[in-house]
């Protein structure tokens, strides 16, 4: 791949970049953006800065939420091992728009 650089800055604005972060190290560098500078400026405040907070954001909530779904199925008795990332969250997304609510009656 090659990209075109003037001044620091890459001439393509459609150049992206994908990085293989650990569950933890995502969620460390969303709370380091997520900080304050010692100015009182923050990262979100920078358009860009933000939209990279959103993703990071979304894909950290697929993940948390997946394995959630994951335990809970494994706790109830599930063999969830044999489902694929995208069937868990399909399926907690159909659980999770059901109406069943708690019975409070007596």
């Amino acid at each position: 791949m090659s990209i075109d650089v003037k001044n620091g800055t890459s001439q393509d604005a459609e150049t992206t970049l994908s990085l293989e972060l650990t569950l933890p190290e995502a969620e460390a560098l969303k709370s380091w953006l997520l900080k304050p500078a010692a100015d009182g400026s923050s990262a979100i405040d920078d358009p860009q800065a933000k939209s990279a907070m959103v993703k990071l954001g979304s894909q950290l909530d697929y993940v948390s939420g997946v394995t959630r779904v994951r335990e809970e199925l494994e706790t109830a008795g599930f063999d969830a091992a044999a489902l694929s990332d995208d069937q868990v969250a399909e399926l907690g997304r159909r659980i999770a728009d059901s109406p069943i609510r708690r019975y409070s009656g007596s």
